[in-house]
């Protein structure tokens, strides 16, 4: 099942009404805008660059890599190589993990097109089998640009924080790491953590 604008807003109200701790994240803040990536090769790119930095901070490192190879393409990452791609801004390991996605792309091992016909499962083992790409990224990927209504970013620190405010004096530290609570539209309840994270760091008390 696909999640779209169209169909987050009926999704997000029906899960608050299950779920009171995502109906008090509605009723304080409303439900938050939806978001997407276009699925390809710029979105993939652009998440490992979020890896444990700022959204801020991946902006302007993404805008100077693809001004600098003259627009993204696997075969521009793949040319480049890992020392050219550290003078962009990434760091070692990220230039590395570029280059190797370019690489996969370009050797045909890995088709993007081709992970929207597959499962949730079987598309995010496709994405982890690259360097770099382990589960958050993948299931990232998967929910942003695929679109898919249950999956949850393991490992996701704002999530795991945005939980535990949630659900005071739950057990939620397997909870913050699979969303399992909120099985099947997992990728609904993600987005209101999320927003309720942000709101809550944002506006005044």
């Amino acid at each position: 099942m696909e999640l779209t604008a169209d169909t987050f807003p009926v999704h997000a109200l029906e899960l608050a009404g299950q779920h009171p701790e995502l109906r008090a994240i509605v009723d304080r803040w409303g439900v938050p805008a939806f978001w997407t990536r276009k699925p390809g090769l710029d979105a993939l790119v652009k998440i490992i660059l979020e890896q444990q930095i700022s959204i801020a901070a991946a902006d302007t490192i993404h805008r100077r890599l693809k001004a600098s190879l003259g627009g993204m393409s696997a075969r521009r990452l793949f040319d480049a190589g890992p020392e050219k791609l550290r003078t962009m801004g990434l760091t070692r390991q990220k230039s590395r993990y570029c280059h190797e996605l370019g690489r996969a792309i370009v050797e045909r091992r890995l088709s993007l097109g081709k992970l929207a016909k597959m499962s949730d499962a079987e598309a995010t083992a496709t994405l982890v089998e690259q360097p770099g790409i382990g589960p958050w990224t993948a299931s990232i990927y998967v929910m942003s640009a695929l679109g898919r209504i249950d999956v949850w970013p393991p490992g996701d620190l704002a999530l795991r924080q945005g939980v535990a405010e949630i659900l005071p004096g739950h057990p939620v530290d397997d909870l913050g790491d699979d969303g399992w609570r909120w099985h099947p539209r997992r990728a609904v309840a993600a987005r209101l953590v999320w927003h309720h994270y942000r709101q809550i760091r944002t506006k005044p008390a």
